[in-house]
């Protein structure tokens, strides 16, 4: 089985993109898989996506990426992320407008991953964030392996059982706080939520950008975190005019 590299929420980064592709391009992948969230906030979003569609073989549309071809989406972000939004619609050309819509909501990898951009469940939040709401995702995990972003924090969960029939509430739940560069072990007869963490925009204090690798054959989940040009890329969005608060959160990782 090939090793996948995963990758989630560049958000227009390209200074974070490239650097972590840079990265891949040394660890002995196959294939990468990009979970969404390719553009919003940052300022090269034609250009991220081409590198998705050159790199990536599997690509799925997250909630950024509908907003910016879909404006009712829109509406629903807050002053920032909507601007950003807007900004990206006019920016972009309509091939890459074309592309963001052609995206899938999903993707299954043979019988065992199964990939999305946030919950697989609905419910009244989609940001799998602890355990609580990962009990209530696993009601929409079919597979041994959920892999899903949206949250810009890497996480794994594990559910105690492969059946996608049994529902669990939060205790019977393990939740990792996975640590660089030190692979989780996916136990057989498990079910697991795995979270990459993000590229463009990381949110758990670690200005560094977050991918991770999945290897099938050694049934691990590895989180890998990349050093970029951070003053590069807050120049670049503030000279596209986007909101400072997306320049400015960039040092911080939150």
């Amino acid at each position: 089985m090939p090793r996948y590299a995963i990758i989630s929420d560049i958000h227009g980064n390209l200074h974070a993109f490239q650097a972590v592709l840079k990265r891949i391009a040394e660890l002995n992948v196959h294939e990468v898989i990009c979970l969404g969230d390719i553009v919003g906030y940052g300022p090269y979003p034609d250009a991220c996506l081409d590198l998705v569609v050159k790199y990536c073989s599997i690509s799925i549309q997250g909630n950024h990426d509908e907003a910016v071809v879909d404006p009712f989406c829109a509406e629903k972000f807050n002053g920032a992320a909507r601007e950003a939004v807007y900004w990206t619609r006019d920016v972009m050309g309509p091939l890459h407008l074309n592309a963001l819509l052609s995206l899938k909501p999903s993707a299954t990898i043979g019988n065992s991953v199964m990939c999305i951009h946030a919950c697989p469940f609905p419910g009244p939040t989609d940001y799998v964030h602890d355990k609580q709401v990962a009990a209530m995702a696993f009601r929409g995990v079919d597979k041994p392996i959920c892999l899903l972003g949206h949250t810009h924090v890497p996480m794994v969960f594990e559910a105690p059982s492969m059946d996608p029939n049994e529902q669990f509430t939060a205790p019977e739940l393990v939740a990792y706080l996975p640590q660089d560069d030190i692979p989780i072990k996916l136990k057989p007869k498990r079910r697991y939520i795995c979270n990459p963490g993000s590229i463009g925009q990381p949110r758990d204090c670690d200005p560094r950008a977050s991918f991770a690798v999945l290897d099938l054959d050694e049934e691990t989940f590895t989180i890998h975190r990349e050093e970029y040009d951070i003053p590069a890329a807050q120049a670049a969005t503030q000279e596209a005019g986007l909101p400072t608060i997306l320049a400015d959160r960039l040092a911080i990782g939150a």
